[in-house]
């Protein structure tokens, strides 16, 4: 399906400011074969301020490991979104359509010797309840898939 399909599906969900106030998450990363490697957890406060939804995410994993991350997304119109963070290169351009967010962008990541970015694309799908998204996120390299990310988020 195309994020088009996706037009006349709800019509009073909003998966981008669905991040305005407090959510939570919990999920499971997958390696390239599908397996589980490990669980994750996220606490996000979102803030409107104008046209601009300033996001901060503590993203957690199974070891305790605390990774934070720092949005700012702006709704360019109806269907198209952009977003800077402090781990993306350059600016991330989404696409919303009804009850779906996607996008793609190039993601840093911190202390690595020779593999320094992935392309992640990531599929949000808010759910009727209006309090409920689920999230699928793959991480390539070279067009091959490093990691699978399933997350469930609620408000709070």
């Amino acid at each position: 399906m195309k994020p088009a399909d996706f037009e006349k599906g709800y019509t009073n969900s909003d998966p981008v400011k669905f991040f305005i106030g407090k959510t939570h998450s919990d999920g499971v990363v997958e390696n390239s074969e599908g397996k589980p490697t490990t669980r994750i957890k996220t606490e996000t406060i979102g803030v409107l301020n104008n046209s601009l939804i300033k996001i901060q995410q503590d993203l957690f994993t199974d070891g305790g490991k605390k990774n934070h991350r720092s949005w700012q997304l702006r709704q360019v119109d109806e269907h198209h979104v952009d977003a800077t963070a402090n781990d993306i290169d350059g600016t991330a351009h989404g696409l919303l359509y009804g009850n779906n967010f996607s996008w793609t962008f190039r993601l840093k990541l911190p202390q690595r010797k020779f593999i320094k970015h992935l392309r992640m694309s990531q599929n949000m799908y808010l759910m009727p309840n209006g309090n409920t998204m689920i999230i699928r996120s793959v991480l390539r390299k070279f067009g091959f898939i490093v990691v699978q990310i399933t997350e469930t988020f609620q408000k709070n």
